[in-house]
Formats: C-alpha cells, structure tokens, sequence
C-alpha cells in the first residue's frame, strides 16, 4: 500500500519536472494517474496549470487519466477550469477536443467560460465559445432614438460579435436554454450585454424587406434590440442568426481562427447536450428506420443493375435534411474544419475574415 502511494506520488512528481519518459515509465509499473496531493491536485490538473506542461497533459490523457477530474474547494473545478483561469489557449483547445465538459460548474459555481471572462483572457473565452456556441459571427446593431434611426440608419448602427450560447446544460433532462451574449469586439473577454433568450420576445425578419433585421425585446426590462447582418442585405446570416435565437441549433458559425499550432475540436458528437428537435418536427421510430434501410438496399441494388433513373444516396440525403445536413460548410464544427473553396466567401459557413463586416 506505501511502496504503491510512493509510486502515485513520484508519477506526480514527475509532472511537475516535465519528463514525459518518467511518465510513462512509472505508469508501466503500476503507477496511478489520480493521486491527489494536500491541495486536491491531480497529475493532470497541475499539467494543466503551465503552459510548457501541454506535452505533460497529452501524454496523461492518452495514458487514460480522467479529463474532468474534479478537485473541490474554492478556485477549484476540473482541469479545463485550471487551463481556463491561467489563460493557457492550446491547452484548454486540446481538454475540449478530448472530451472536456465546458458545462461544468466549481463549487464557486463558475464555469471555465466564466473564469476565463473573469481573468480577461479574450483567446480562451473565445476558444470555448467556438465549441458551444450554436451562432456566433459579426453583426450590426442599430442603437439610439428610433427617429433618428429613419434619417441616418448608418450613423446609428455599430458592429457587434455576437455569440448565442447553451446555458445550465448540466441537466440533459431539462430543454436547453439560451442566450444572447454581445461583444463590442473579438478582443474583449467580458460581455456588453447578456439577453436570457427565454425571457425576451424575438420578432421574425421580415425577409421581403432589403435590408432586414431581428428584433429582440426583454420582457422585464422592456428593452428593445435590433440586429442586422454585418453586411447590408445578407439575409442568410440573419436567418441563422434569427435561428439560433430560437434555439435551433443546426447554424453554422464565423469563428476565430486558432493560433498556430493549437489543437482544434474534433467531431461535434462530443458536444454535451442534445439538440433541440423544432417544433413540428417528427422523430424516427424502429419502423421507419428499417423501412428506410428497405428502401435504401433497394435503390443500391438497381444501381448496381443498371436500372436508369435511380436516385442516387447522396441525393436521397440531401432530400431528407433539406441541405442542413449535406453542404461541406456544415462538415466542420462551428467552422474549425477545412473550408470549402466552392462557396462563396460571404456564406457563413466559411472561415471568413475577423476583421470589420
């Protein structure tokens, strides 16, 4: 029992100096990845803690140590709470690429977001933002006395980055609540303003309009907001934008490009809560779907026979997610992945410049 604590506990040592070998050496002897010192750190919180310990905490996690370990107590949490706090951006992009709960909150009952926010580190508020966001991206917002907004619109309107965001997802038992939450620019870790979306009002675009917008308006404080595209007239980032208000989470999103070298989240199937299904929307049962492999061994074996006129699967797909699901822009998570050089720069679903709209 003491030599396999001394064990534990030189693994940990070996954190703090850095070598990877030991590391691993210790582990094939036996060594647990767990142990905690008086303080309640484990091998992966304190690798979590420096940014030249990045190669420490892969090297921990691929060895199978638990990436939300929890450590209690005050200006505590998980390991992506420690990454957060210190500012350590490559480190917190590769906790959330493997599987690192965004949504967990400390005993001080701070998620990483909001100690990242707290401490200022724009890069790892805006790191964590690009996983969970269901929306974020440019957009204008009209502000001042309505009269004056009839005689000098553009006078009256400033940019915003606007990120719409899952909150309390703790419980996947409970319909996902959202909000608004408004940057008056991408290096700015503290927001402007934060609009609970399921106490407001949200008024659909009027499309027919050229240049519409989306107006939102808190039912307590009867404050009244509105939101134009950052360019004049794009209607297909104000309906994504409008839709993500709404809790729909299939949009695209304009994200921050990662730095050099940084680790990139990987298949959005890690994500931690469910997305909402629309309301109308119909769900699968058993039948369906065998009926739906039926239908789909059939057409494979006419095309295999020649028959003329057989739809083929990639046209059947689209069919059945009216393009939500079949467009390369939406291949990518929140935008990270690779763009597609056949769409046009000013879709959302591409890596479009950061700077002004």
């Amino acid at each position: 029992m003491g030599a396999q604590q001394s064990k534990d506990a030189l693994l940990y040592e070996q954190v703090n100096y850095g070598n990877v070998e030991g590391i691993k050496t210790l582990r094939r002897q036996g060594a647990g990845l767990e142990w905690m010192d008086k303080e309640g750190k484990t091998p992966l919180i304190l690798a979590c803690l420096r940014h030249d310990l990045l190669p420490v905490a892969k090297v921990l996690i691929e060895l199978g140590a638990n990436v939300n370990v929890y450590r209690p107590g005050n200006h505590a949490g998980t390991p992506l709470h420690h990454a957060a706090k210190k500012g350590l951006e490559q480190t917190v992009h590769f906790l959330l690429s493997h599987g690192a709960n965004p949504f967990t909150m400390n005993d001080d009952c701070h998620t990483a977001l909001d100690l990242a926010r707290e401490k200022g580190h724009f890069n790892v508020v805006r790191a964590i933002e690009s996983r969970i966001s269901i929306f974020s991206g440019w957009l204008r917002e009209h502000y001042g006395p309505g009269f004056l907004e009839a005689f000098a619109p553009q006078l009256m309107s400033r940019k915003i980055w606007a990120v719409v965001l899952p909150c309390d997802a703790r419980n996947p038992t409970r319909p996902l609540k959202f909000q608004l939450v408004i940057y008056p620019e991408l290096k700015v870790a503290k927001p402007r303003t934060v609009l609970s979306l399921w106490k407001c009002t949200i008024e659909e675009p009027k499309f027919n309009q050229s240049d519409p917008s989306v107006i939102i308006i808190d039912k307590n404080s009867r404050a009244r907001y509105k939101f134009l595209s950052a360019h004049e007239g794009d209607k297909q980032q104000l309906q994504w934008f409008y839709t993500a208000c709404r809790g729909i989470t299939q949009v695209n999103n304009i994200t921050p490009q990662a730095p050099a070298g940084a680790v990139r989240p990987n298949a959005p199937s890690i994500i931690p809560y469910p997305s909402p299904t629309p309301a109308g929307a119909s769900t699968s049962n058993p039948e369906d779907v065998e009926l739906a492999m039926a239908i789909n061994a059939s057409i494979q074996s006419a095309i295999a026979e020649g028959v003329p006129g057989v739809p083929t699967t990639s046209t059947a797909a689209n069919t059945a997610t009216n393009g939500w699901g079949s467009s390369p822009g939406n291949s990518t998570l929140n935008g990270w992945g690779p763009p597609d050089v056949s769409v046009p720069p000013s879709k959302m679903s591409t890596q479009t410049r950061l700077d002004e709209p």
